[in-house]
């Protein structure tokens, strides 16, 4: 299914004739085409802009919020060379590679630390429902049923003693979620912020999706075909510098106030939501440990066809520990 997400954008992207950066005409700035699915996890690039970080390192970085599709639609992009960089999640990422797509990570982005409630595993208010197993014979909600947070939920299904082959899954839009969950055509459902802010009492968090795989899993990452990379190594390595300053930023607590002004710039986010929900911390650099557990609940859940080292996916111009 991922690979069929993935190609599915490459007619639409077939008109671009290059992905090599050019000169901005009215400046010695790199022009690097940028993507993001435009969630809080996913706002290192907005950042980078707002705060001058791209030009910092001379970069004009001409950035798209992609929510249709998320991810998929974004690697597509990419192959088809539309875009020059884009943020995933780290399984679409290596289902390309696996699948004769060669992508190169250059900068963390979303990472889980124990305790984070910012991607969870939530139910109706009234639901009934307080563990896995209490989940069994009912339906799940989640944005794409070949996507990590349906992975990610069945690993959090399956270590807590659920019977798999009981539970449904159906994919419901994000917005549409919480509404879901109040009329009770769904049990549960994947889902993250700002939406579980945003549905208020009507809804009650059952666990942390990622912690399912580990302490710390770095679940996406902003990332580039390895033929851009090799051919624009200057570029690769401007990003990957513009990206860490972001994200030392953006972790840093007494930022969140102006972090939150620059979401409400980009996301249609109702006055004072951006304040009030669980905010995303990001990677700074690429640890290999907080990377491969999720690749390899992907092939134990026969998301991936076979093991892959994360360390072949980390571009040479990434920051790694």
């Amino acid at each position: 299914m991922r690979r069929s997400l993935l190609l599915s954008g490459l007619a639409s992207s077939a008109a671009v004739a290059s992905a090599a950066p050019v000169r901005a005409q009215t400046s010695d700035l790199l022009v690097i085409r940028v993507a993001t699915p435009g969630n809080d996890g996913n706002a290192l690039a907005f950042y980078a802009q707002a705060l001058g970080l791209f030009k910092k390192y001379g970069i004009d970085a001409q950035i798209q919020a992609i929510r249709s599709g998320g991810g998929a639609t974004i690697l597509a992009g990419i192959v088809g060379k539309a875009l020059d960089v884009g943020e995933s999640d780290i399984i679409g990422i290596a289902a390309a590679y696996e699948h004769g797509v060669p992508m190169t990570l250059l900068a963390p982005s979303y990472m889980f630390r124990t305790g984070d409630l910012t991607s969870v595993i939530i139910t109706g208010r009234n639901s009934g429902v307080n563990t896995a197993k209490d989940l069994e014979g009912k339906t799940i909600g989640v944005t794409s049923l070949g996507g990590v947070g349906r992975l990610l939920t069945t690993k959090w299904l399956q270590n807590n003693g659920a019977d798999l082959s009981s539970i449904k899954f159906v994919e419901v839009p994000q917005i549409s979620m919480a509404a879901a969950l109040v009329r009770g055509t769904i049990a549960a459902a994947q889902d993250g912020e700002p939406n579980v802010t945003a549905a208020g009492d009507d809804v009650r968090v059952l666990a942390s999706t990622d912690a399912a795989v580990g302490k710390q899993v770095q679940a996406t990452a902003w990332c580039a075909s390895a033929d851009w990379a090799h051919a624009n190594p200057e570029a690769a390595k401007r990003f990957a510098a513009a990206i860490h300053d972001a994200a030392v930023w953006a972790d840093d607590p007494r930022n969140h106030a102006r972090s939150a002004a620059i979401l409400q710039q980009w996301l249609p986010f109702p006055n004072g939501l951006a304040e009030k929900m669980h905010r995303a911390y990001y990677g700074q650099v690429f640890d290999v440990a907080a990377l491969q557990p999720l690749l390899d609940t992907a092939v134990e859940l026969k998301a991936l066809p076979a093991k892959i080292d994360v360390r072949d996916l980390i571009s040479p111009f990434a920051r790694v520990s």
